[in-house]
């Protein structure tokens, strides 16, 4: 996998919004980085710099089962939106 792939969408164009967010991810891991080389990374720069990109991580992930239960109930004819 090249870093075009990573910023390019479904259909193979360029996505502005995942180029902004890796250039947004690399800016922060460079301050995060040049501040622990230099010694003044507090703990709470580093907890929201971890909290912040394993959230992404984590929502992407969630709306990813959550949309694949979706779709299996409606494969199974069962209505998504009854709750048990």
């Amino acid at each position: 996998m090249d870093i075009s792939s990573i910023i390019r969408g479904s259909q193979g164009q360029i996505s502005l919004s995942r180029t902004q967010a890796l250039l947004g991810f690399l800016v922060c891991s460079g301050v995060v980085i040049w501040q622990a080389y230099n010694g003044t990374l507090s703990d709470v720069t580093f907890g929201l710099f971890f909290g912040f990109s394993t959230a992404g991580y984590i929502g992407a992930k969630k709306i990813a089962t959550d949309k694949d239960l979706t779709e299996q109930k409606i494969d199974a004819g069962i209505n998504p939106e009854e709750k048990p």
